[in-house]
């Protein structure tokens, strides 16, 4: 390893991932209290009780099997079409399940965690650890290609949304390769200044892009009376000014 590889996965290792790592955590906060005082204001103002768990059942269906609730709101063409977006629901969810869990428990993030703060916890065996990322390869290929292939997400997503995928992909493939250094034609140290950035760049994305989303589309764009406070239609609302 010459000398400018090896201080460029120093930095990648220390500042940038600590980096990384602080933006999800802090972000990820953010989202997680953001979203405890809709729910809380919610339940305060709403007195109908019944109208904000059936928000809360929206939003869960929406991040697990989204095409659920699409359909109820926009019907596919066919039942052909809603089966298939089940289906990719269902592939996408274990595809995000894995990508993370599965990093949670690899043997060198498990160490790496109790060099730093001196705690550890069961580590998968490598075999399964490597039958998993292979399953998350497949299942993150699968729900990027199916995504392009659909006409309704073509139509609905933003172009960028598309790529999300391959960009979750890039961690668990650079740490395939870096756990066997030998099916890699590329150098050790290479690939590993690659899997520490890219897994760097997706924990400060997390609270931003939507990554781990199976639909980047808000569920407020299908469906607007799933805010909490829906704004009053056009009509309605001219004719409460006018009275």
């Amino acid at each position: 390893m010459d000398d400018t590889t090896a201080l460029a996965l120093r930095i990648a290792q220390g500042p940038v991932f600590r980096f990384g790592l602080a933006l999800a955590l802090l972000g990820l906060a953010r989202l997680a209290l953001l979203a405890l005082s809709d729910l809380t204001a919610a339940w305060v103002t709403d007195a109908n009780r019944s109208v904000v768990w059936r928000k809360v059942r929206q939003h869960v269906g929406w991040q697990l099997f989204p095409s659920l609730v699409l359909h109820a709101a926009r019907p596919f063409r066919s039942r052909g079409l809603y089966a298939y977006h089940v289906a990719l629901d269902a592939v996408s969810l274990v595809f995000r399940t894995l990508v993370v869990l599965l990093p949670i428990f690899l043997v060198a993030h498990v160490y790496l965690w109790e060099r730093a703060l001196g705690v550890s916890w069961p580590a998968l065996p490598g075999a399964i650890a490597d039958v998993l990322s292979i399953v998350a390869l497949v299942s993150g290929a699968a729900v990027f290609l199916g995504r392009i292939y659909s006409p309704v997400l073509r139509k609905l997503e933003p172009t960028w949304s598309f790529f999300t995928p391959p960009l979750l992909l890039l961690p668990f493939l650079t740490g395939i390769l870096t756990r066997h250094p030998t099916w890699s034609p590329l150098d050790y140290h290479f690939v590993l200044l690659i899997h520490v950035l890219s897994a760097a760049a997706v924990l400060a994305l997390l609270p931003f892009a939507r990554l781990l989303s199976s639909l980047q589309v808000r569920l407020t764009t299908i469906l607007p009376q799933a805010a909490w406070q829906p704004e009053s239609p056009p009509a309605q609302a001219a004719g409460a000014s006018g009275a």
